[in-house]
């Protein structure tokens, strides 16, 4: 017989989504299905199953996708995406709880503290947040602005990619143009998406996941699941 799992004691995104995985594991019995079972049904293993329900730091969105999924869930729809999206602006603030209390840090010289916000203000703002978008126009406005905030032009991003007027295998200035219009109200190619975020040197990873979410939830939107299966689910 399984240990039972440590219970969770604090609060927070982090510890919210948690509880939640942990809850449709349960509803997925019975018998509740163990994370080895869980793993089988993935490309994700048991250990990374089991860390994503402790509650300790936020798990991947590729790791709840896999996770809901193989509970019987749909990973698109609500409240995953939104559970996932403030977890992961937790862990990104560091407002994640750690295994045993944090020593206090000492306290700063104000020279010390000076020059920290003197280096704070001389890097500059951070990037934008793609998972602060919940829509396709929300996710090519925040797109607009990872390029203003690189200064990268669509020009520079177009050769980047591998396109000029004798190369024609990256992605073409029309495309990037179309893909940076908040305008359009469906999601712009993934492949567009990639070159401008690599131009920009940003966290591709971070930006293709936003992508899929929103790209899943929108599809789920379109096209409502079998009665059968949203009985299922229901």
């Amino acid at each position: 017989m399984a240990r039972p799992e440590k219970p969770i004691t604090w609060d927070g995104p982090i510890a919210d989504l948690a509880r939640e995985l942990r809850r449709l594991r349960e509803l997925a019995g019975p018998p509740i299905p163990t994370y080895a079972q869980l793993a089988e049904r993935g490309t994700f293993s048991r250990s990374v199953l089991a860390d994503a329900a402790a509650g300790y730091r936020c798990p991947s969105w590729e790791v709840v996708i896999h996770f809901v999924t193989a509970c019987g869930g749909l990973p698109g729809q609500e409240p995953w995406p939104t559970l996932w999206r403030h977890a992961h602006a937790a862990g990104q603030a560091g407002d994640a709880t750690p295994r045993r209390p944090a020593r206090a840090a000492p306290a700063k010289s104000r020279t010390s503290a000076r020059q920290a916000t003197v280096t704070a203000a001389q890097q500059g703002p951070a990037p934008p947040d793609p998972w602060q978008a919940e829509t396709p126009q929300e996710y090519r406005y925040q797109l607009s602005l990872l390029r203003v905030w690189a200064g990268v032009s669509i020009p520079e991003i177009c050769r980047h990619s591998g396109y000029d007027d004798h190369r024609r295998s990256g992605v073409a200035y029309a495309t990037v143009h179309d893909t940076l219009n908040a305008k359009f109200a469906r999601m712009p190619p993934l492949r567009a998406v990639r070159a401008i975020v690599a131009a920009c040197e940003a966290d591709l990873d971070q930006w293709v996941g936003a992508w899929r979410a929103i790209s899943l939830k929108q599809f789920q939107q379109d096209n409502p699941p079998p009665a059968s299966l949203a009985l299922e689910n229901g």
